[in-house]
Parts: structure tokens; C-alpha cells; sequence
């Protein structure tokens, strides 16, 4: 056992000092990880929030472990294109050194190292992996996989003397391939935590992660860098990330908490901080008009802001909402100058027509996430800067309080909390507040005659 554990150690100085070589100088927690990489344990699990360099350390060891595995086969696989190509340029990096570069072919997304080793870099996908025999696999942002097919390739190719490590960020929640591969390494015999870190030790398995405890308030910058160990991350910087971020989403990349995919999309207190004691909009005032039509089972809202961000709304229920919401826009154009109105052209074809014939420029807001992920986040911004003023509407306070922050690959975006949820005058506030706040367009310019 002694004997091993030396071995290891040799190992580790031997890594250390390649970095050192190739002018790549490891950080505590980076030779902590490659401590645990070199590990008996077959598979080990990494994860520490964005940002603390562990696609470099990557790429270091894989480049290491060719030049002293005999006939290594080493695979990186990430679950996108760009992020494949940022392990293989750290990769090059290393190898391209004049230090080591004559033992090293570089191919496309392949290194070529000595004695047959090889080591390739892939995008996810399960089907090109299977066949492979790695003698070390590394399998980069886990948290993002849609499955675990990719996963189940690697994992059951590896032979004895085999590893493989998932090195990834925090992720979605238990019923997730990575939350299930956690609970795995939590259920080991053997847990330490120590400050930001937990070590999760079992025969097959090990894990290391770096989190700050769901019980710290966001607002802790000492605790959150604590869990990120990485010299270039400050409390001034996690500051900055806190301001500029969704809580969902700092948790997540920052504090690297593990959060549900649907969340409250407000903190507490927020909307109702924004009321303004029932302050009309002054008649004659210029406003941008939000319109979202329900059906059989949905509410029809009809929202607007004037220029200094106050709120007007009117809500329907039930079979003639449509009806009333058409018969009131005439009314509203009567009271307000209508800049323009933005609807969702899935139901509200007859609504912007009615429009049009009153002179008011209508633009259709398509519910696709390109358009609803950057709207939600402006508005969601205005409202924790207090600068929405609304008019503090029970239906209205009901369907901001119905929705949720649900989070896909591109971002996050307001929706239903449940199904069936009414949150139409929410939607419409969000067209409504992307209308107001979208650039005018610059005046046309006669410059001259023909």
C-alpha cells in the first residue's frame, strides 16, 4: 500500500513539474484534482463552479498521460462543438511547447504522442464513441448531456487500469444523469467536507466538489469564493456576476448549487416593491401595449407602459375575453397615444387587424425562446431595479405570481408554474416592456434632390 501510494505521489510531482514546464503553473485545487484523477478509484467526479480552470487542467493531463502511458488511447468529449474545441486548443497548447513538441503529431481534433499513444476530442456523441477502449476518458460539463447514452458508451468500455473522470459544472436536479451519478458518489462510505469542499470516497468512485451550502444568502461573496478556488476570482468579480445574473443562474455557474429547472423568476418581494399606490397614466400619455389572447381555458390580457415605465392593464376570463379585448382597444387608443402594440400572432390575427384600421402600427411577438429569453431577462432586470410602476391589479399580481423561471439550453424564461396556470398578463407586460424599451428608429434624412 505504501508503495503505492508513493507511486502516486511520483506521479503527481511528475505532472506538477510537466505544467511547470510547459508554463501552465497548477493551483492548489487544480493539483488537488489531479491528485484525485490519479486516484485508484476507476471513475471520479469533479465539480466546481465556471471559471476555475479545469478545461486547461484538462487538457494538460491528457497530453501528460500520453507521454507516460504506454500506448495511451485517451478521449475528451464535451457536449458541444465549442467546448471540444476549447480542450483541444488547451491540449495543442501544451503539446506544441518546444519543451515536448518532437514527441507529438497534432491531426485534426487528434493528437498523435509516442509509442502509438493517441488522443482525440470529440463533441457529444454516444454512437462514434462505442468501440473506442480508452485507457483514459474524460467527459467534460456532464450537467448539459440530455442523456446518458454518451455516458453508458465511455463507462463501459473502460478495461482494468482504466479511468475516466466527469469534470462539470453544478446541474438541473436528481432525476438528471449527472444528479444520478452524484447521489452515487454521496452514497459512498467515506464523506469529508471541509469549508467549500466535499470528499466523497468509495472503492469505484470518487467525487471532489466545491459549492457553497444552499444556506448562504446569495449576497456572501467570502463563502462564494471560498468555493471558487481559482487566484483570478475575486469577491469584486462574484459581485459583478451576482448584479448581472438570474439567482437561478449564479447559483448554478457561481456557487455551483444545485437548483431545480423551474424556479421563482422574481425574488421575494420584488413585484410587489414595484407598486405605485394605483397612479394612473395620464390621458394623452404616449404608450407601448402588450397584447396575449387565451382561449376556452386562458385569461386575455391586454398591458401597457408609458414612457416612464407605469403600468395599465385589463384582463378578461372566459369565452368572450377575445370580444371585449378587441371592443377595448379603440377605447385605449381614444384615451392614449398608441406608440405600437406587440402581440402573439398565434390568436390575435383579428385583434391586429382591428388595430391596423385605427392607424396603429402592430408588431407580431413571436413565444419562441429567441425572442422570450432576452425579454424575460430585461424585464425581470427592470422590475429588481425598481424601475417598473404598476398599478398593484389583483389579476395582474395573480399571474406574475403563477409563473416560474424555467431554464433550457439558451437560457432562462418566464413560464407556467403548472399546467393550466394563468400568466397571459405577465406575457403581455413582457411584450409590452420589449416595445418600450426596443431603439427608435432613426429619421429618415433627405439629403438631397434628383
Amino acid at each position: 500500500m505504501a508503495g503505492i501510494k508513493q507511486k502516486r505521489q511520483d506521479q503527481l510531482r511528475d505532472f506538477v513539474d510537466l505544467c511547470e514546464q510547459v508554463g501552465f503553473k497548477l493551483e492548489p485545487h487544480q493539483k488537488k484534482i489531479a491528485g484525485a484523477l490519479l486516484g485508484a478509484e476507476r471513475e471520479k467526479l469533479i465539480t466546481l463552479p465556471r471559471k476555475n480552470g479545469k478545461s486547461r487542467l484538462i487538457g494538460a493531463f491528457a497530453v501528460w498521460h500520453l507521454l507516460r502511458t504506454p500506448r495511451a488511447q485517451a478521449i475528451v468529449v464535451a457536449n458541444s462543438k465549442e467546448q471540444a474545441e476549447i480542450i483541444d486548443r488547451y491540449a495543442r497548447d501544451v503539446a506544441m511547447h518546444p519543451a515536448i513538441e518532437t514527441e507529438f503529431e497534432p491531426r485534426f481534433r487528434e493528437l498523435r504522442g509516442p509509442d502509438g499513444s493517441r488522443l482525440v476530442v470529440k463533441s457529444a456523441d454516444a454512437d462514434k464513441a462505442l468501440g473506442l477502449t480508452p485507457t483514459l476518458a474524460l467527459y467534460d460539463e456532464y450537467c448539459a448531456a440530455k442523456d446518458d447514452r454518451l455516458y453508458v458508451a465511455l463507462r463501459s468500455a473502460l478495461l482494468p487500469g482504466a479511468t475516466m473522470a466527469v469534470i462539470t459544472t453544478a446541474g438541473w436536479g436528481a432525476e438528471t444523469p449527472l444528479g444520478r451519478l452524484r447521489a452515487r458518489a454521496l452514497a459512498q462510505p467515506d464523506i469529508r467536507t471541509r469549508g467549500a469542499l466535499t470528499d466523497a470516497r468509495g472503492e469505484n468512485i470518487r467525487m471532489l466538489e466545491w459549492s457553497v451550502d444552499p444556506e448562504v444568502p446569495l449576497s456572501d461573496t467570502k463563502r462564494a469564493k471560498a468555493a471558487n478556488p481559482l487566484s483570478l476570482i475575486t469577491q469584486k468579480w462574484l459581485r459583478e456576476q451576482r448584479e448581472a445574473l438570474h439567482e437561478l443562474d449564479y447559483q448554478r455557474f457561481h456557487l455551483n448549487r444545485w437548483v431545480s429547472r423551474i424556479g421563482s423568476w422574481l425574488p421575494a418581494g420584488a413585484w410587489q416593491g414595484c407598486a405605485n399606490g394605483a397612479v394612473p397614466i395620464e390621458e394623452g400619455s404616449r404608450i407601448w401595449v402588450g397584447v396575449d389572447l387565451g382561449g376556452a381555458r386562458a385569461d386575455t390580457a391586454i398591458v401597457w407602459l408609458d414612457e416612464n415605465f407605469k403600468v395599465g392593464c385589463r384582463i378578461w376570463s372566459g369565452d368572450d375575453a377575445l370580444l371585449d379585448a378587441t371592443a377595448f382597444l379603440p377605447e385605449l387608443a381614444k384615451r392614449y397615444r398608441i406608440a405600437e402594440i406587440a402581440y402573439d400572432p398565434w390568436r390575435a390575427q383579428t385583434l391586429a387587424k382591428t388595430a391596423e384600421q385605427h392607424g396603429i402600427k402592430v408588431v407580431a411577438f413571436q413565444q419562441s425562446d429567441n425572442r422570450m429569453i432576452p425579454a424575460s431577462a430585461a424585464l425581470h432586470q427592470a422590475i429588481t431595479e425598481g424601475r417598473i410602476h404598476h398599478p398593484d391589479d389583483p389579476k395582474l399580481n395573480e399571474h406574475v405570481a403563477a409563473a416560474v423561471a424555467r431554464h433550457g439550453r439558451r437560457g432562462w424564461r418566464i413560464d407556467q408554474a403548472e399546467r393550466g396556470a394563468n400568466i397571459d398578463g405577465l406575457v403581455a407586460l413582457v411584450m409590452a416592456h420589449e416595445a418600450r424599451t426596443a431603439p427608435e428608429p432613426a429619421p429618415t434624412r433627405v439629403l438631397g434632390w434628383i
